[in-house]
């Protein structure tokens, strides 16, 4: 019996070829996004969930009252070490890192990478696998280090890197640590683990004896500012909730009034950590393309119930006959379902091509690998056959039941009742598809239209042409500022060089540091504000404005213990203008000198347009003894001749430090990654709704003009111009376009002010997206429909009555 559903299927769709091709590309089309959007997904779930134990594993946050005392994925050195000593019931392991970004030499080469100086627990903690060396004896001691594969290739040329050594270059003068590998890891899938704030580490070594800050180990010391990124692993059984009276214990007895008063330490579980850092974005991005693949794929089966019932008048006959002899409803069922879903796995083979064939554009839009599908495992390739058999059953389960369950004399007769009386929902499933486009086509428009603005927006400062090196000698003393500042006079000395700095950050994320002022007149209140380092050239370099006063002392000697402020930090100062905070002396808390502030800029965004401008204040570098970067404004346009320029002159000026820059604007593009993966996906998203719908609307018209080709000849007899014969076909569909727009549009609005409410700086929704979505659209579908109609509209009447 299957056999001859199956045959009878086959000559079916190879009658109505033009039909089955329709179908068959439109679900292709859905299937193929939905199997690229649900890999992505998988993906996103499934980081952090090959960590050891991952369910008892748990990131410490710290949630500050006054948010800028610190950072909120880092917390006190101290803190997790102390939770399991004091705490083991409930503490079983703990592991903690400072990220840092050096000098790494190994032989003669030299190269910048970042480097976690952490506790030796981190191998055995989360089960990271160990290619070479011993897991037990991954720190055999303190001059050990643990590096993965593609670490042990670029430093050593091979992967059998154990007993090969490297020397990290610290803050200090002259002064690098040696370290031998002792570990060689396999390469690490994504993780939040070793992925933390952007950077993958890949080069792991002891923070007892570590050297590079100088001053004993940076992970111990309860009050001296100290910050570390902290795991913990808990007992079996135990519970974050179980933690938070310990947690306060241990602040009470070793943190000073000011972290007790404002530090409430939070654990975040690592297996949804990735999903739910930077208030969701991941998570955000999943539900919106998981939304717009659904959207596709529910157009696509609205045009196969359309074009299967519409084109069922072509089997009247035969679905009478086949009752009159005996044929069950459940028989014709079952033959019209095995036709959908022959059907279905048509398109699932050529979504498989397509897939192939787009996958490496997909992997770029969203930063994700995906792989191919000889790299399938089972279980997905299981859950691909499940889908593909769900959405053959889902779309022919509605035509099934109308066509088997017309009345046998009416249908041996030619009437199909089913099929007229589902006329109404078959066009409210048109109008569906024309709302779903129109969502997905708004949605992209203002997506696009938050992009410009952000790109577009004046930032306070200039990103142009602007090359930031990250690999420099950080000799954290007097000495070292002179050096560096040497440095960059010659390297601004250059004619292809308008400007140079030195500064501890950059303008691509809100400062991590923080310093305590008491405004005037209000020293009992005291306000912690966020502070970086700059030398006087930093304000020249980024193009800051001025409000009032100097940066410093750009043409003059340095004066001790000057600041300079921004806008919004006079405004929480309490000073009215930025005229009145220039030379105004500015107290801190006791022990620390009092400031003057030399200066005031004009507020400038230092993060995201996620985030409002907030108070920040300026130290200069000769007083703070610190910097990170090295800020070069290019005078030329030529940046290939002035790279090669500038790196011919690092070399010879800094030997020992690799020319490791990025540009400004690639920084800047950064910060907004997930944001152009979505306008992008949603661009993609909006061209294959538009040709799935204009596909549709192709068969259906098609189809009508087989089906009424008898009634257009006799109006055109009776007196019809082609004028008429067009506006006959046009108006149903107008008409649904417009009920579309009407339920589309509230429904866009809401999605799209949800999605800007992410943005403190954001543009106001306007009509023009909205007219310009139903305009495409309306005009689109009417060239379409005229271009169909516009031959049999023209054709000469007795010709097709003759024929018809």
């Amino acid at each position: 019996m299957i056999r001859s559903y199956l045959k009878i299927a086959l000559r079916h769709l190879a009658g109505h070829k033009l039909f089955s091709i329709i179908n068959i590309l439109c679900l292709s089309v859905g299937i193929t996004f939905s199997m690229i959007i649900g890999l992505y997904v998988l993906k996103q779930e499934q980081v952090n969930h090959t960590l050891k134990n991952v369910d008892r594993q748990y990131i410490v946050r710290s949630n500050w009252k006054v948010k800028e005392m610190g950072l909120d994925f880092t917390t006190l050195g101290p803190l997790a070490k102390t939770a399991q000593q004091e705490y083991p019931a409930l503490v079983e392991n703990y592991f903690r890192f400072n990220p840092v970004t050096t000098v790494i030499t190994a032989g003669d080469q030299h190269f910048k990478e970042d480097i976690a100086i952490g506790d030796t627990t981190f191998v055995n903690m989360y089960g990271f696998p160990v290619l070479y060396g011993s897991r037990e004896k991954a720190f055999a001691n303190i001059n050990s280090a643990v590096v993965t594969e593609t670490m042990a290739r670029k430093l050593f040329g091979t992967a059998h890197a154990v007993g090969r050594t490297f020397s990290m270059m610290t803050t200090r003068n002259g002064v690098s640590q040696q370290y031998t590998v002792s570990v060689v890891l396999q390469d690490l899938p994504s993780n939040s683990v070793t992925g933390v704030i952007g950077n993958d580490y890949q080069i792991f070594v002891p923070t007892i004896g570590n050297n590079y800050y100088g001053g004993g180990d940076p992970a111990e010391g309860w009050n001296g500012g100290a910050y570390e990124v902290a795991r913990l692993e808990l007992r079996p059984g135990v519970t974050p909730q179980m933690l938070v009276g310990p947690f306060k214990q241990i602040l009470s007895k070793y943190g000073d009034k000011n972290t007790r008063e404002n530090l409430e330490v939070q654990l975040a579980p690592v297996r949804t950590y990735y999903l739910t850092e930077n208030d969701g974005a991941v998570r955000k991005m999943i539900t919106a393309l998981s939304l717009v693949a659904v959207f596709i794929l529910l157009m696509a089966m609205i045009n196969f119930v359309n074009i299967n019932i519409g084109t069922s008048t072509y089997r009247l006959k035969e679905i009478g006959l086949r009752k009159v002899f005996g044929g069950q409803r459940l028989q014709l069922a079952l033959q019209f379902m095995s036709e959908a879903l022959l059907l279905t796995f048509a398109a699932a083979g050529v979504s498989l091509v397509m897939y192939e064939i787009l996958r490496g554009l997909f992997s770029g839009v969203l930063n994700t690998p995906l792989p191919g599908i000889e790299q399938f495992s089972p279980a997905v390739a299981a859950c691909f056959t499940v889908f593909v058999l769900a959405v053959g059953l889902v779309s022919g389960l509605y035509p099934a039941l109308v066509l088997s369950g017309s009345n046998t004399a009416r249908a041996v007769g030619g009437y199909l009742d089913g099929v007229k009386n589902g006329l109404g929902f078959r066009r409210m499933l048109v109008t569906l598809q024309f709302a779903l486009a129109l969502v997905v086509f708004i949605g992209a428009l203002n997506v696009s239209r938050q992009m410009s603005y952000i790109f577009d927006k004046d930032l306070g400062y200039n990103r142009q042409q602007l090359l930031i090196v990250d690999a420099i000698p950080k000799q954290w003393d007097k000495a070292g500022v002179e050096r560096m500042e040497n440095v960059q006079q010659q390297i601004e000395g250059l004619p292809q060089v308008k400007s140079a700095s030195l500064s501890f950050e950059i303008p691509t994320r809100k400062p991590p540091g923080q310093i305590t002022l008491l405004a005037p007149g209000k020293k009992g209140n005291p306000l912690v504000l966020a502070s970086f380092v700059a030398d006087k050239y930093y304000a020249r370099t980024f193009g800051l404005k001025l409000a009032a006063g100097s940066f410093f002392q750009p043409g003059g000697a340095h004066i001790p213990n000057e600041i300079v402020i921004n806008e919004s930090a006079a405004r929480a100062l309490g000073f009215g203008t930025a005229g009145e905070a220039v030379g105004r002396v500015i107290e801190q808390p006791a022990g620390n000198p009092p400031l003057t502030i030399a200066g005031v800029v004009d507020d400038y965004h230092y993060s995201s347009l996620q985030e409002e401008i907030e108070p920040v204040v300026i130290v200069s570098m000769e007083d703070a003894l610190s910097y990170r970067y090295m800020n070069i404004r290019l005078a030329t346009a030529d940046y290939p001749g002035a790279l090669r320029t500038l790196e011919k002159k690092w070399k010879e000026l800094l030997p020992g430090a690799p020319f490791s820059y990025t540009f400004m604007d690639d920084q800047f593009n950064a910060l907004y990654r997930s944001e152009r993966q979505l306008k992008t996906a949603t661009a993609i998203a909006t061209a294959l709704n538009l040709v799935i719908v204009f596909m549709g609307i192709f068969g259906l018209v098609a189809f009508t003009l087989i089906l009424r080709h008898r009634e257009m000849a006799i109006r055109k007899v009776l007196g019809a111009n082609t004028r008429a014969v067009l506006l006959l076909f046009l108006k149903g569909y107008v008409g649904q376009i417009l009920v579309a727009a009407v339920i589309a549009c509230p429904v866009a609005y809401f999605l799209v002010d949800r999605w800007l409410e992410n943005y403190a700086y954001r543009i106001q929704q306007s009509g023009v997206p909205y007219l310009l979505a139903c305009g495409v659209l309306l005009v689109s579908t009417c060239l379409l429909i005229m271009v169909q109609c516009l031959r049999s509209a023209r054709a000469n009447p007795a010709r097709d009555l003759r024929t018809a």
